[in-house]
């Protein structure tokens, strides 16, 4: 039986659109609850729980949502040093360019809550702020220990060189690219009236 045109087109179309809506809302590894990308720029925003899986991994790098007893954590972990291989900002958060935008020509302080994890733990990360085409943060590096901390830094972000800048930040799990893990349970950006220290706490 052959199915006339004007049937099969809608038809055709009808099934795509249904594939495409069942992929947006139940396809595993779909962002579950609310955006962290929500509130006013100026406000900052948080990452944590099951947003945590917005975060992509470079080339050479992983990143794999885990649920367990402290709820949902991203565990990371580099397979080469961040002066090899494919240069990228490792384990890294892409910022909307309304945040971009807000961010330049501020001072902005990088929080990222971490630990060491797993059967081969990595002994220490650093994290980056990432103004791509104009500047970057100093690596700033934190030992790890089994216990969560916060890893900070602070940044004068550049001044924007158009309206369509975008930042990112991100955290090398292993500098020396062994594939040693540590764990992510937060990530926050905020902007602070008067730059202070970096370093892990």
């Amino acid at each position: 039986m052959v199915v006339p045109d004007w049937v099969f087109y809608p038809l055709a179309a009808l099934i795509a659109g249904a594939i495409i809506l069942f992929s947006l809302n139940y396809w595993p590894g779909r962002l579950k609850g609310e955006s962290p990308f929500v509130g006013p720029p100026e406000q900052g925003f948080v990452v944590a729980a099951e947003q945590l899986q917005i975060l992509q991994a470079g080339p050479g790098l992983s990143a794999q949502i885990m649920e367990g007893g402290d709820g949902f954590t991203l565990r990371v972990a580099a397979g080469h040093g961040p002066d090899d291989g494919d240069k990228s900002a490792g384990v890294f958060l892409t910022l909307p360019q309304t945040y971009s935008s807000a961010f330049a020509d501020k001072t902005v302080e990088l929080t990222m809550i971490v630990r060491a994890a797993g059967a081969n733990p990595s002994p220490q990360v650093f994290i980056g702020y990432y103004a791509t085409g104009r500047a970057d943060s100093p690596r700033t590096f934190c030992p790890l220990t089994a216990h969560w901390q916060a890893c900070r830094l602070l940044f004068h972000v550049p001044a924007a060189n158009n309206n369509d800048d975008i930042d990112f930040v991100g955290i090398w799990p292993d500098p020396d690219g062994l594939s040693r893990t540590a764990d992510i349970r937060e990530v926050q950006v905020r902007l602070i009236a008067s730059p202070q220290t970096s370093g892990s706490e």
